[in-house]
């Protein structure tokens, strides 16, 4: 099985409680989010209409595209109304004061 990259986004102090922040690690649209002390990534678009989530709203632990109100569990990537439908999402890290993504083929 082949090891995918861990790469690094942003200082882990450009990422407080509660907040987003698009990423672009290698060129893939991601989105961070840091809700619960963890930080979570997802890919930046919603699989609706392809709109970009960092307009979204957090709710609870769904974030809400502003295009056509589609949910998404930030944890699974999951379409809160179908679970079949879901966007990918990335493992994260952190070390050395930055947040790191795992890319995945």
């Amino acid at each position: 099985m082949p090891e995918y990259p861990w790469v690094a986004t942003l200082d882990e102090s450009q990422l407080t409680e509660g907040n987003m922040a698009p990423v672009f690690p290698r060129g893939l649209s991601m989105l961070l989010i840091r809700k619960g002390g963890r930080v979570y990534a997802l890919a930046n678009r919603c699989a609706h209409m392809g709109c970009t989530l960092a307009g979204g709203q957090l709710d609870g632990p769904n974030l809400q595209c502003e295009c056509h109100d589609w949910k998404y569990d930030i944890s699974t990537g999951e379409f809160v109304d179908a679970p079949m439908i879901r966007i990918p999402t990335y493992q994260t890290r952190s070390e050395a004061g930055k947040i790191w993504v795992k890319l995945e083929g």
